[in-house]
Parts: C-alpha cells; sequence; structure tokens
C-alpha cells in the first residue's frame, strides 16, 4: 500500500474546549474513501432485471484521514492500495493514528491513562465510507460498556446495535462504542485499556444535507474542481469522477490532493460545529459538552430548548405556591406530597435493598414555600406534560427497548391531554383549489407568511401540562362558542392553547380555503362537515372565524401563562429562542455559515416538539426490524399542534386580506405557509401587508410591528405566462427557462422531478398531451440492506430505477367546472362535503387521473361526465389495466373497454346490433384480449352482448361508463 503524509496545520480544534473536561482523552479523525466500481450484474429489483453498479471491497482505491490530538501536528494520511493487495480494516486506519501519537510524543502517555480513550470519527455520508473496512459489522455491532446494574448487581450490557442509528447512509452512534480492533492476521490488538469509538456524520449536521462543495464554501476551503483535468487530458466532463482509478494512474498527485481536499472540508466542517456549540455553551444556550459533538442540528435545537425549559418561571411557582397553600389549609399533606410528586425533582436514594425516590419533603414548611418550589420544582416536566419512568416494554411491536417513542407509558396523569393533542397533531396544509393550466395574461405568484413558524412561535404562550387545567367546556352549543371566545379573549385570544372534540359544519356559501384538519388515510384532509374531529382551540376558532357552525363535545384548557401583547413576556422557550436567534441572524452576513446556522435554529424549533408524533419507522441494524422514530428531548404535541394551528389561521388571514385588495383574486391552491394567487392586476406588496394590518387581529398585529418590523408577508416568484398548477408542490410556469436569464424568477415547485425544466416540461409533455413522466431515481443501498438482503451482502449496490409520474391532480378536492384556454383547461374544485363523501370518491377520482390526459381541453368534457355521475353516487364500472407501461402506457384491456362500452350502449341507448359491431371492430383493430377469470378468452358473442345488455336495462344498474377510457380509445 502506497502512503501518503501532509501537515494540516490549519485544522484547529476550538481552543476554548482545551482546558477542559478532559480533553487528553479524544483524538479526533475526519474520514473519506475513493472507490470505482462498474456494471457487474444484473438483478431482480422490484419485479424488474435492472443493471446495477456494484462496489465491492476489492474497488477501494483509497481511504484518506486526518488526525488531530490537541491541535499537536495534526495529520492528513491518504493510503492507495493496488487491486491484489488486502481489503482495507479498520486496523489500516488506527496503525497510522497509533503512528502519528507516537511521532507527536504522547503514545506511551495516553497507554498509561485509566480513562477511556476517545477516538471521534468525523464523516459525510457516512454509510457508504465506514462499509469499505472489511470488518466494520464487527466494529458496529460489538457489545457496550454503557449498559445499567441490574437488581443481582451485575452489569447489563446493552447490544451495540441500539447505540448505531442509521438514516439512509447517514450514521451516527448515541453513545460510544467500545472500539475492538484486529489486524490482518485477526490479532486483537490493545493499544489502549478502553478505546472508545463515537462516530458523526456532517450530513446530519448540515443544513439541508448540504453537498461537501457547499460545505466546503461554507468554512473557506475550496473543493478541487476535476473537469479542468477533464479537459486537459481529452475527456468528457466529469470524466475523472466516474473514474477514479484512471485519475491515479494519469495524475497520482491530482489524485491525492483530491482526496485529501475532501477530508480537510468534513475536518474543518466539524470544528465550525464545535465552535458554535462553544459559542452557545457561552451564551447560555443548552448544555454542550466540549468537544463533543451533538449527532444532529435537530439535537442541538433539542439541547437548546430542553435547557431553558428548566428555567423558572414565577407564574408556575405561584400557581403550584396557591395550590399547596391550599392543601396545607386543608390539612392534607397526603394530597400535598401526591400532587407534587410528578412536578418536582428526586434523587434516587437506598431505603434497605430497595431504591426510592426522595422528593426532600423534609425540607418544605410554611416559611420557604416559594424558594423550596424555586429549587425543587422540575419545570422541563411541568412544560411538557409527561416523562417517562420505565423503558422495559420489550412485548410491543416496533417499541426499541432502548429509547422513548410513541408507545411509551406517560408517568404523570394527562395522558388525555397528551394522546388527544397526538391525535390533532395534522401537520402542514397542502391543497390546490384550481388545477391544471393557468393560461397566459393576469400575475400568478406566489405569497408566503414571512417567518411563518417563528411568528407561531411568538405567539404561543408558556404551557404547563403538569399543573392541570384552566377550564373544560362540555357539549356547547354552536350558538354558544361565542361564550368560548370571550373566555379564551381572557387568556390569550386565539392563541390560548386548547385541545378538544368538535362538530364543523361550513356554510355552504363558503367558498374560501376550508382548513379545519381531520387525519383520515394517512393524512390530513378537509371537509365542510365534520364530526367528532381533535382540534386546537385554535383550529376551532378558525372555523368559527370562517361563519362555520362549532358544536364543542368538550374542550379543555390547558394551564398556561398569559402574554402581554408587545413584549416576549410569557411567550414559550421556543418563541423566546427563535427571537433570540433571528436577532443573531441581523447581526451575521447573509447568507454567510452564522446566518445559517442561526436561521436552521429558527426553523427547526417547530419540527423537534413534534419529532416521533406520526408514528414513522426506521430500520434497524442489528436485526433488520422496524422501530418507531424516538421522541427528541423536548417532544410536545401540544406546542407542535399549536405551530400548525396558527399557521393556518394566518392562511385565513391572508386570504381576507387578498380579497379585501381584489375581490376578483382567484386562490390557486395553498401550502402550509402561503399560497398562489391569479389576479389581472399586479397586486403590491404594500397594499397586501396594509389589507392584512386590518384583516388580522390585535396579538398577531402587535407582535409583528413588534418583532418583525410589521411585515406580514413575502412575494416571491411571479409569472404572467402559462403556469401548470397541477397540484400541491407540482406547479411551474412556461417561461421559466434560463437560470441565467433575468426574467427567469417564475414559479418553480417541481417536488419529485428531477433532470428537467419547466420548459422541458411544457414543451415535451404537456404540449404534447402525454400524462406520464417516466422519472429516473438513483438509488444506493445502506448499511441494513448490506447486512440482512442476501444479494447486497459485502457489496455497495447502486443503480438507476424508473417511476411512473402522472401529471395530474391529487383529488385533495373535488372538482366541479372546467374552462378551456386553446388546448388546455383548468378545473375549480370544492371541499369535500363529509369524510364519507371523501372515503367515497376520493380514490375513484384518482383511479380516474391513469387514463387520460387531464389538462387537454379534448378530454374534460368525458372527465366531467364521468365525475358528475360519480359525485351523483353512481360507482364506476370495473377500472383496471392489462399492462399499464405497454404501448407508451396506454395499453388497455378488451374486458376493461368491453364492460364500459355495454354500460355505455344502455345509458346512451344505443342499437344493440351496431354498438357489438362496433366494439368488435375495436378488439380486431387492436388486438385487445378479453378475459374470463385468470383466462384469456376470444370476446363474447353478439347473443352474450344482448343478453347482458338486458340484464343491465332491467336492473337499472347504477353505475358510471368510464368516458375518459372510451374516449381515449377512440370508442366515443
Amino acid at each position: 500500500m502506497e502512503t501518503h503524509y501532509r501537515s494540516f496545520d490549519n485544522w484547529k480544534i476550538p481552543d476554548n474546549d482545551m482546558n477542559s473536561d478532559s480533553p487528553d482523552n479524544r483524538v479526533f479523525l475526519a474520514f473519506d474513501t475513493e472507490y470505482h466500481s462498474g456494471t457487474r450484474n444484473s438483478l431482480d429489483i422490484g419485479g424488474k432485471m435492472i443493471e446495477v453498479n456494484q462496489r465491492r471491497l476489492q474497488d477501494v482505491d483509497s481511504i484518506q484521514f486526518a488526525i488531530n490530538y490537541r491541535n499537536i501536528q495534526p495529520r492528513l494520511v491518504f493510503i492507495h492500495r493496488d487491486t491484489e493487495e488486502p481489503v482495507f480494516c479498520f486496523y489500516d486506519m488506527f496503525r497510522e493514528v497509533k503512528r502519528y501519537l507516537i511521532d507527536i510524543g504522547v503514545f506511551t502517555t495516553l497507554q498509561g491513562k485509566k480513562c477511556p480513550i476517545y477516538f471521534e470519527l468525523w464523516t459525510l455520508w457516512g454509510g457508504v465510507d465506514v462499509s469499505v473496512f472489511s470488518d466494520y459489522e464487527k466494529v458496529l455491532l460489538e457489545g457496550n460498556p454503557h449498559g445499567k446494574k441490574g437488581k443481582n448487581g451485575k452489569h447489563q450490557e446493552v447490544p451495540t446495535e441500539k447505540l448505531v442509528t442509521i438514516h439512509g447512509n447517514t450514521i451516527f452512534t448515541s453513545k460510544p462504542l467500545r472500539l475492538m480492533i484486529q489486524d490482518h492476521y485477526r490479532h486483537s490488538i490493545g493499544w489502549f485499556a478502553k478505546p472508545r469509538l463515537v462516530i458523526r456524520d456532517m450530513t446530519k449536521l448540515a443544513p439541508g444535507k448540504m453537498s461537501l462543495k457547499t460545505l466546503g464554501k461554507m468554512v473557506g476551503q475550496q473543493k478541487l474542481d476535476t473537469t479542468k483535468w477533464d479537459k486537459a487530458d481529452g475527456y468528457s466532463n466529469n470524466f475523472y469522477k466516474k473514474h477514479m482509478s484512471i485519475l491515479w494512474q494519469n495524475r497520482p498527485s491530482d489524485f491525492v490532493s483530491y482526496a485529501m481536499e475532501d477530508v480537510a472540508i468534513t475536518a474543518l466542517y466539524g470544528d465550525f460545529i464545535l465552535e458554535f456549540q462553544h459559542q452557545l455553551t457561552i451564551d447560555g444556550f443548552g448544555d454542550f459538552k466540549p468537544l463533543k459533538l451533538k449527532a444532529s442540528l435537530g439535537s442541538i435545537d433539542a439541547s437548546i430548548i430542553a435547557c431553558r425549559n428548566q428555567e423558572p418561571a414565577q407564574w408556575i411557582i405561584s400557581e403550584v405556591n396557591r395550590r399547596v397553600n391550599r392543601l396545607l389549609e386543608e390539612g392534607s399533606p397526603g394530597d400535598m406530597s401526591s400532587f407534587l410528586k410528578p412536578i418536582c425533582k428526586y434523587q434516587l436514594r437506598r431505603h434497605g435493598k430497595k431504591i426510592k425516590r426522595d422528593y426532600d419533603f423534609k425540607s418544605l414548611n410554611r416559611s420557604n414555600i416559594v424558594s423550596w418550589l424555586n429549587t425543587h420544582l422540575d419545570f422541563d416536566v411541568i412544560r411538557k406534560g409527561y416523562r417517562f419512568p420505565d423503558l422495559r416494554m420489550k412485548s410491543i411491536a416496533h417499541h426499541n427497548s432502548s429509547v422513548h417513542d410513541i408507545t411509551n407509558r406517560i408517568d404523570l396523569p394527562l395522558n388525555d391531554y397528551f394522546d388527544i393533542a397526538v391525535k390533532s397533531f395534522a401537520g402542514g396544509y397542502n391543497v390546490t383549489l384550481i388545477t391544471g393550466i393557468l393560461p397566459s395574461g393576469g400575475e400568478k405568484r406566489c405569497i408566503d407568511l414571512a417567518a411563518c413558524y417563528s411568528e407561531s412561535g411568538h405567539l404561543i404562550p408558556d404551557i404547563a401540562p403538569g399543573l392541570g387545567e384552566i377550564k373544560t367546556f362540555k357539549n356547547v352549543s354552536s350558538p354558544d362558542f361565542s361564550n368560548i371566545v370571550n373566555f379564551a379573549n381572557h387568556v390569550n385570544g386565539p392563541y390560548s392553547v386548547g385541545v378538544g372534540t368538535f362538530d364543523i359544519i361550513y356554510p355552504p356559501t363558503y367558498h374560501g380555503f376550508c382548513l379545519t384538519p381531520k387525519n383520515v388515510n394517512d393524512g390530513p384532509r378537509y371537509f365542510t362537515h365534520i364530526e367528532q374531529v381533535t382540534l386546537t382551540y385554535t383550529d376551532a376558532f378558525t372555523a368559527w372565524k370562517c361563519g362555520a357552525q362549532v358544536y364543542t363535545h368538550k374542550l379543555t384548557f390547558i394551564q398556561q401563562s398569559v402574554i402581554k401583547q408587545g413584549s416576549l413576556n410569557g411567550v414559550c422557550m421556543e418563541g423566546k429562542i427563535q427571537d433570540i436567534f433571528q436577532k443573531r441572524r441581523e447581526k451575521c452576513a447573509h447568507h454567510s455559515p452564522e446566518d445559517l446556522m442561526n436561521k436552521n435554529v429558527v426553523n427547526q424549533c417547530y419540527g423537534i416538539t413534534a419529532e416521533g408524533l406520526k408514528m414513522k419507522k426506521s430500520r434497524n441494524l442489528g436485526d433488520n426490524k422496524s422501530y418507531y422514530v424516538p421522541f427528541s428531548r423536548v417532544t410536545n404535541p401540544l406546542k407542535a399542534v399549536q405551530f400548525t394551528a396558527i399557521a393556518r389561521l394566518h392562511i385565513i388571514y391572508l386570504q381576507n386580506a387578498i380579497r379585501k385588495v381584489d375581490h376578483n383574486a382567484l386562490l390557486c391552491n395553498n401550502v402550509t405557509d402561503g399560497c398562489l394567487i391569479w389576479v389581472k392586476k399586479p397586486l403590491t406588496w404594500e397594499k397586501l401587508n396594509g389589507a392584512m394590518d386590518k384583516a388580522t387581529n390585535s396579538w398577531h398585529r402587535t407582535m409583528i410591528h413588534s418583532f418583525f418590523d410589521g411585515k406580514y408577508l413575502k412575494l416571491k416568484e411571479v409569472s404572467t405566462d402559462d403556469v401548470a398548477n397541477l397540484r400541491t408542490r407540482l406547479s411551474f410556469c412556461r417561461d421559466c427557462i434560463d437560470p441565467n436569464n433575468p426574467k427567469d424568477n417564475g414559479i418553480k415547485a417541481m417536488v419529485g422531478i428531477q433532470d428537467i425544466s419547466p420548459a422541458q416540461l411544457f414543451h415535451d409533455y404537456l404540449d404534447s398531451g402525454k400524462p406520464l413522466i417516466n422519472q429516473r431515481e438513483h438509488m444506493i443501498t445502506g448499511l441494513v440492506d448490506m447486512r440482512f438482503v442476501e444479494k447486497f451482502q459485502h457489496v455497495q449496490s447502486a443503480w438507476d430505477t424508473t417511476s411512473d409520474l402522472y401529471l395530474t391532480y391529487d383529488f385533495a378536492q373535488w372538482p366541479t367546472e372546467y374552462h378551456c384556454c386553446g388546448n388546455f383547461v383548468y378545473w375549480d374544485t370544492r371541499t369535500y362535503h363529509s369524510e364519507d363523501e371523501f372515503l367515497s370518491l376520493w380514490s375513484r377520482g384518482r383511479d380516474l387521473m391513469r387514463y387520460g390526459t387531464w389538462y387537454l381541453a379534448d378530454f374534460a368534457p368525458f372527465y366531467y361526465q364521468t365525475l358528475v355521475g360519480l359525485e351523483k353516487g353512481f360507482k364506476p364500472c370495473r377500472w383496471y389495466r392489462a399492462d399499464p407501461k405497454a404501448n407508451n402506457g396506454f395499453s388497455y384491456d378488451g374486458t376493461e373497454a368491453y364492460q364500459n362500452w355495454l354500460l355505455y350502449t344502455s345509458v346512451m341507448k344505443l342499437d344493440s346490433k351496431e354498438a357489438y359491431e362496433y366494439i368488435a371492430a375495436a378488439f380486431k383493430t387492436h388486438g385487445w384480449n378479453y378475459i374470463r377469470g385468470k383466462v384469456i378468452r376470444g370476446m363474447p358473442k353478439y347473443q352474450s352482448f344482448r343478453s347482458k345488455l338486458r340484464r343491465i336495462d332491467q336492473r337499472h344498474y347504477k353505475l358510471v361508463p368510464n368516458y375518459v377510457l372510451l374516449h381515449e380509445l377512440n370508442l366515443i
């Protein structure tokens, strides 16, 4: 193996951490690899034989890493192996680590230390890089020393597999692993008494999963450009990136420089995060330990909030003091301890053979109640409203017994609040109201609420579900909902935190955004008539503000502080943190690394309160089972639902403001924090912002002027050209062509579409009437697949696969009327009347989208005919496809055509003989098959056709033919 060394003097672990927390036992490593692979196999993936590029261990060209111990002569190391040499193992890297420690004169000293030696490995998409070592499974899956002592006093280890977290191809450890290394002869290497391995993946610590090149720009380390070598050597662009082994042959020195630059970026970005954490500690945010990176940006945010959640609050102390005094007056010391135990800190003390919780109640007396509460109350638990006492839950499916997740038993008598808040959590709102092609003329513009979630945070009060409720309303009639509104106005107005169960009926004349969500079919759905729906008070207030009748079955307002308008007094910790970091951003250069990190803190405050609430699962490296995503340290469903509920209320205010400025404005779609509108004359920011100032409430207005310079809105993309508004997150304009063209600030939201421009979409698909994109996706196996899927074991496999992406509507609402504009149409839609109607129509409407071109004027009448029939309660004739991929995606089984033609013949009262001859001719022309059961047969005879037609006529089947299918097949 060929080895190269270079000094890395500009890698400086932050000096401010060097003299604290015994950093003498921590060695930092930044790691990367280079490898080549080729198309070596054809594998069955998803029922298709696909050519797969496979990287074997023998294909790894090099490993490169940086080593740093206390900033003493940091070193870059590059090791290249020829194909005939032994494959890499962890020993190859740690042999060089040992050499480095010997060279700087500390190896013997470290060997003598009794405390563990920590090797902190920094990677980017580390699952790909770590798997280049032949012994990676052994290193990752060794038992660890962080278990707890059992009842017998003996040490019980927790399997390491529960402490290694893999998301896609990112990898990090929740606790250090025991590091056991073997050389190429499988001899164990015991250099240190207690070596430990910590893995941190910079992908999880980078805003928006930035690329290595972008991270390099952030830390001032430019990534080398291989394309100039391509050009100089007469190769096509990016040739060397795809053929690293040839780069080594032609330019070995450049290969080394390129490889080491990648490692340098990883190392310097890790430094940047350490420095960021250190500054947070200085400023009083979080419990960041010196020289220890958090696992992700979310965990950084969670640490900041958890630290602040532990701060005392006078209003909480006053409320607890009031109750304690009342209990003391009543002479109920037992009731007092029962009240205090769930909300106080405790220490575990041994009493004989048992370990009990000691709450130090002996030191509490009438004279020191306030000071005692100030030091003994667990403010974090009070603000969250729960704690978990026990993780021994092995019998619950998909529960990882080493973490807290949605299945854990909650140790406070607040389960009702917690559960109903989880049921109320629906996430963001995404609905298209006008779908199709919006023609040129007029202005189509996206408008966002400025700093939407930061605004929400500033309006969420400091809550204390651990103290129970303020007031509960039961069985309140719709006309009396105003009484609830009046009560809430004495708390925090529409932003008062409460959860409950409601019936809601919107008026028939309402045509705006219907934003009251109910979780149906794995997503938030919206209906004009909802029964027994769990919502926040803010959501119920939003419906009432839109003119809906709101019947309240039960509504509980949680204990909460009262926000002093125009200040942060009484605001939740998330809102205070968002305000602080928003101000920190103002002191940074726009788009600077510090600006991006502060922005990330602001944006993540919502996400981490919702972490683990959606019951998502991820696969485990140890046993290949799927486990629920655990809670963060600050998961709080009451706050998570409030963040989104406030955003929905503000969208209604935005809707009202738009219509005040232009009552003819068309609301085309809505996303969580904004909407797309269509107006004849442009709307200025000043007019809209001014209208918003009048449309909203005093709490919102005062907050905006106090903390956001009076700016409610942000005007974003705009276009006067054709806009395809097919569904939310799939909107783009024809003039969005050239990224270097100043004109190109057009609408472009194309989630799921890669490597194709809006201009291409219009020219190659919409103008040509193609409803389907055969989207190519690049796939790569992760570590779990490499361990458990036989065909991927021991190799990293990559391949391109295709998926069908329909340029159609998602039927979030029901289409009602179409408008022609040349070859295209756009459709008006309405909100579903009820959950029953949604369940009856939604899937049938989506099925219909597979048949024709939704946005073409030629097809619109036939869609309309079918939709009207379905809306009237008619069931569809049997719809299915024989092979959706055959004949450019438009091959239908003859059985379906035959059945729909029979029904069409009955509905239209056609002559049976002529109708049969017409369908028979179509069978012959197209070569269709007719299937009975699972057997292909010839088309039925005329007698059968006439007999079945007679039965249809006699029974008056409540069916609707698929007019779209029949039109596409040129039958009508």
